[in-house]
């Protein structure tokens, strides 16, 4: 295309010169042939042009190949056809679906030996090396016993008995492999048919006494009372903690004592139980007093004079910790006789015991609730005393009081081993 247009724009030039050229010389008839010169010259180049240009698009149009689409299919197609069942078929069909007869009379087939050897002798080859070939005895009395038929109403439709997962598919045997701390099993219409098992968890500290500041029998003590008289599992192997420890958050029941003992407990032991208390936890403080000797020593068969008194050193010091791990929430409240507490599995009308208490200014227990829910029991009533010492007057009421904290701890809603965590409802 460009080589046509360089020779029109030479013919272009040319006719120029010659008009221009005849205008100079005055040569009119000069003139008029160099027009039709010019113009004879542009349409030649004209029909030049249309013809290459022809060429060019049949050129292209001979590179251009057109592919038709695939048809489409406006009919479905059935991948496979249904088999069709003949009337042979269905008539076999039909007997299999109804029940066989039964006959009404059953004592007129006294000889049932025919009915043995053809059931026998249905029997493959295979199966008889196993069975046996039939001998063909006859018995010697077949007797029917006559059955009453009974016809249901809709008022006596048999309803099956539901199984109780709780109580009838659960081990405890198998489920106390050490992940939970407790789990415990309630019998609704029976406050004292509790199951299951209890990990007791201790709680030590710093500068704490274990022969001061503590009654070293007296959790082994209450632990095989809890198993003698009850149902429930408990034991205390490995079971000392600190308040450092995660393990605090999976154990539901913690015990603290302390007589004169200086409780140093870290901001993170602080947080933690404050953490723990309000996840559920439940915590028993006991202001003990042990007995002592005439010098004032521990250990020895005299009442010791701060029993039952509230202010004393250990009282102060974990008034003071609870306050700075709950806060506002510590608030310190009677534990009233009409609490659940004193009826969570045996009954205590008058409130707890007091013998371990004797001259003292307290008669109560003292408790802080989180929600609603009874975390803390606060005891300046020594009621260890009754768990740790063997010779005192009362011992079994006190250790049923200690079962009652544990029940009523395990039970309660909210508590770390409801049994609602562990298996629907």
């Amino acid at each position: 295309m460009e080589f046509v247009q360089l020779i029109r724009l030479i013919l272009l030039l040319s006719a120029a010169v010659m008009v221009i050229f005849a205008i100079f010389v005055r040569m009119h008839r000069l003139l008029l042939t160099m027009l039709a010169v010019s113009c004879l010259l542009h349409y030649t180049s004209a029909e030049i042009s249309r013809l290459l240009m022809d060429q060019g698009v049949t050129e292209e149009m001979h590179h251009i190949r057109f592919v038709a689409p695939p048809p489409i299919m406006k009919k479905s197609f059935d991948l496979a056809k249904r088999p069709e069942i003949s009337e042979v078929q269905m008539e076999y069909l039909s007997s299999m679906t109804q029940p066989p007869a039964i006959r009404e009379d059953l004592s007129s087939l006294s000889d049932i030996s025919s009915m043995g050897a053809d059931l026998l002798g249905a029997v493959s080859p295979t199966m008889q090396d196993f069975v046996g070939t039939y001998s063909g005895a006859k018995p010697t009395e077949m007797e029917f016993e006559a059955a009453e038929m009974v016809n249901l109403t809709e008022a006596a439709t048999p309803v099956q008995e539901a199984v109780n997962l709780e109580t009838e598919l659960l081990s405890m045997g198998d489920l106390d492999t050490g992940r939970y701390k407790a789990i415990i099993v309630q019998d609704p219409e029976d406050k004292r048919n509790l199951k299951g098992f209890f990990n007791m968890t201790l709680v030590k500290y710093n500068f704490q006494d274990t022969n001061r500041d503590t009654y070293p029998m007296a959790i082994p003590n209450l632990i095989q009372y809890l198993n003698d008289y009850t149902n429930l599992r408990a034991r205390i192997d490995g079971q000392k903690i600190e308040l450092s420890d995660r393990g605090l958050f999976g154990a539901p029941f913690i015990y603290m004592t302390g007589y004169d003992a200086v409780v140093s407990l870290s901001d993170t032991e602080i947080a933690n139980l404050g953490e723990y208390l309000r996840n559920g936890g439940f915590l028993f403080v006991d202001d003990i007093a042990p007995n002592v000797d005439a010098e004032g020593n521990v250990g020895g068969e005299v009442a010791n004079s701060q029993r039952g008194l509230k202010g004393t050193a250990f009282d102060q010091q974990m008034r003071a910790v609870l306050r700075g791990a709950l806060g506002s929430e510590a608030k310190f409240q009677r534990i009233t006789k009409e609490h659940e507490l004193f009826h969570a599995f045996y009954d205590f009308n008058d409130g707890p015991p007091l013998g371990g208490a004797t001259g003292g200014n307290v008669t109560d227990l003292e408790g802080i609730e989180i929600r609603g829910r009874l975390a803390v029991v606060f005891s300046d009533l020594n009621l260890s005393w009754y768990w740790g010492e063997r010779n005192v007057s009362g011992r079994e009421r006190g250790l049923q009081f200690g079962v009652n904290l544990i029940a009523y701890a395990l039970t309660q809603p909210g508590g770390i081993a409801n049994i609602s965590e562990y298996t629907s409802e």
